[in-house]
């Protein structure tokens, strides 16, 4: 159980090492780059929604369940609309896919955001 533990510990502490290792994992088996590139994102955003919360957790001591859920409902809302805008149709694989990848840049931009102002500010306003 430790050992599960530890993985899903670093996993949620450092998504871009789980995406790393999707990808890398991906390229030996696939052989395909641009694939791997994709999986490897689809894999880790969950990581980074983690990360994400438990950041804000340790910086503020507050949580940001809602905020999250808040994010990725309206993130869902306009891609809906935005796909039905444009193709007049809803086709839910491809939407869910666009969601999906949509969350991903959002919340690595969000963590590279975080972990940046988490570590200038442990740096320079505590003792």
């Amino acid at each position: 159980m430790t050992v599960v533990s530890w993985v899903f510990a670093t996993f949620v502490t450092l998504p871009l090492f789980a995406w790393y290792l999707t990808y890398i994992t991906m390229v030996k088996t696939t052989k395909n780059k641009r694939k791997s590139v994709r999986v490897a994102s689809d894999w880790s955003m969950i990581w980074f929604v983690l990360a994400v919360y438990y950041i804000g957790v340790e910086l503020w001591s507050i949580s940001f369940f809602w905020y999250i859920l808040i994010i990725l409902f309206v993130i869902a809302i306009i891609f809906t609309w935005l796909h039905w805008s444009i193709a007049q149709d809803i086709i839910i694989s491809k939407l869910f896919k666009g969601i999906w990848r949509m969350n991903f840049l959002i919340f690595l931009l969000l963590y590279l955001i975080l972990s940046g102002y988490g570590l200038i500010s442990r740096i320079f306003f505590l003792n």
